[in-house]
């Protein structure tokens, strides 16, 4: 049974880049690094290196040469959720050479727009560390969810935007994931569909603050010429944020964008086909 079960599996393992199978020890992971004084404003690094042939220290040495860097963010509606939650798109990343910051965010309810605030201000402490470190000078933001929102957000407001924590090199591309890009919207319709589940209300706290809240940071209202190419995932039965959501956003996008829809998906619930055409147009769409 046990033979049955790898020969199973064996094509699965070929999808992988040739000669690329086994590129783990060439990661090293730095963990809950501070980008700020909160205890929620923390990010795991995972960086490409080599090991020498030779090393009695066994100590794994930086890459010489620039590479392109993941952040991802997690969803989990504002409220709830952690960086070690949904890393599993992030791992295609790298094997693919990539370094990856995995952030967390402040969350809860009542804390509208913490997690806005947190997503920049950790966007650029990548950035600044990036530049001196030299490690890297090419930047993709990715989230799922609400942060496939805060992705949305970043990519958008370091295009345009006064924000205070505005970085040095805007994205090159977002990768959202099924995010909310009209907040009031989602609001309005989990009060209707899942009011016990209402999310969105919870994050903002006080209804009043509502229409404020979303027409300052819903990626709907920030869309500029200078926003960045941007890629959306979103499954057409998604009833926790709306298919239309990824609709409405790419309607009105007026530079480079892809809306791939994956029909009968729910909130991230795909089939393995679907994710297989979902990773092989992302990596399309931000290697192009």
């Amino acid at each position: 049974m046990r033979i049955t079960i790898f020969l199973l599996f064996m094509p699965v393992m070929s999808l992988t880049a040739v000669g690329q199978e086994f590129w783990s020890h060439r990661i090293g992971i730095q963990t809950d690094v501070p980008y700020g004084d909160d205890p929620a404003q923390v990010v795991d690094i995972y960086t490409q290196g080599h090991r020498p042939a030779i090393d009695p220290g066994f100590e794994l040495q930086p890459v010489s040469e620039s590479r392109p860097t993941l952040v991802w963010i997690h969803g989990g509606g504002w409220i709830r959720g952690d960086k070690a939650t949904s890393f599993d798109r992030a791992v295609h990343y790298l094997e693919r050479g990539w370094h990856v910051v995995n952030i967390n965010y402040r969350i809860g309810s009542g804390t509208a727009p913490q997690a806005v605030d947190d997503a920049m201000c950790a966007y650029k402490w990548v950035v600044d560390e990036a530049q001196r470190s030299g490690r890297s000078d090419r930047f993709v933001v990715s989230g799922n969810s609400a942060g496939g929102h805060l992705a949305l957000v970043v990519g958008l407001l370091n295009g345009t935007g006064n924000h205070p924590c505005r970085a040095d090199i805007a994205p090159s591309a977002v990768v959202n994931w099924y995010g909310i890009t009209d907040i009031e919207s989602v609001e309005t319709f989990l009060s209707k569909s899942r009011p016990n589940g209402n999310y969105a209300s919870s994050w903002i706290g006080d209804e009043r603050r509502i229409e404020e809240i979303s027409s300052r940071y819903s990626p709907l209202f920030l869309i500029s010429n200078n926003a960045p190419p941007i890629i959306t995932i979103h499954g057409t039965a998604d009833n926790v944020v709306p298919y239309e959501q990824a609709k409405n956003l790419h309607s009105v996008l007026n530079t480079r964008n892809q809306l791939v829809m994956l029909e009968g998906g729910t909130h991230g619930g795909f089939s393995d086909a679907q994710y297989q055409e979902a990773m092989t147009a992302i990596f399309e769409f931000i290697e192009n």
